[in-house]
């Protein structure tokens, strides 16, 4: 059986935002000029886009190849991120772990020019579909039984059943897996990180993000490694 040697496993990240958001900001030439990202990251949204009035919303809708921009809902297809905003969240999808850095750049930068938008909390998820060489039930019997590995993991417990609720320093964190629909024998983990604001602006994201990632990626990759059991394959990224 063919193992796969890799020390940082996590390859993929979804930060998401709940608060009340304007979708409509987030256009392509907003992230230019306030220099959010590298022009190679979003030179591809600058196609002209199809606009569509719509005059009893008083709205107008802009179509790109890789965007869309309306007042309810903004996506934009980057070269290195996904990002989809709409009234009530706001997310950013990266599957490259070598942009993780920017990813976190670009939110601070975005945060720290709308300070005023009203955040509840933030999420950090780390999503994976994996085979081990330790089966689904090897891994299940390790973490879903309060056991000394889970207490060593998670420290003290919130919640045990088949998702596993607990403090990992500032978070609130949610694990479970299931059976994989990708990999023959493989499974789905599913790790978020909760964050809650307890002021009323944007702060808590400027000041704490970068932290609180690597804090929550290196917990990650800690627990992939250390508890189940050698990596065989995983879902290849497209």
């Amino acid at each position: 059986m063919k193992q796969i040697n890799i020390k940082e496993i996590t390859v993929r990240c979804i930060f998401v935002a709940l608060g009340s958001f304007n979708p409509a900001i987030m256009h392509p030439e907003w992230l230019s000029r306030h220099k959010i990202l590298p022009e190679e990251e979003i030179v591809g949204l600058f196609a002209e886009p199809l606009k569509k009035e719509i005059p009893e919303l008083e709205a107008v809708f802009e179509f790109g190849q890789n965007f869309i921009v309306s007042p309810t809902q903004t996506m934009l297809h980057m070269k290195s991120f996904l990002l989809n905003v709409t009234r009530e969240k706001f997310e950013i999808r990266c599957e490259k772990r070598e942009k993780f850095s920017l990813m976190i750049d670009s939110i601070k930068k975005i945060f720290l020019l709308l300070s005023e938008t009203p955040i509840k909390a933030y999420g950090l998820n780390f999503i994976e579909d994996m085979k081990f060489d330790k089966t689904f039930n090897e891994i299940a019997t390790i973490f879903f039984t309060e056991t000394h590995n889970t207490k060593k993991v998670f420290g003290d417990v919130l919640n045990i059943g088949h998702k596993i609720i607990a403090k990992v320093d500032e978070a609130t964190t949610t694990f479970s897996f299931e059976p994989s629909r990708q990999i023959d024998d493989g499974i789905l983990f599913k790790i978020n990180f909760n964050f809650d604001n307890d002021g009323h602006d944007t702060k808590f994201i400027v000041e704490k993000i970068a932290k609180n990632f690597e804090k929550s990626k290196a917990f990650t990759d800690n627990f992939f490694s250390s508890f189940c059991g050698n990596l065989i394959e995983r879902k290849e990224l497209k």
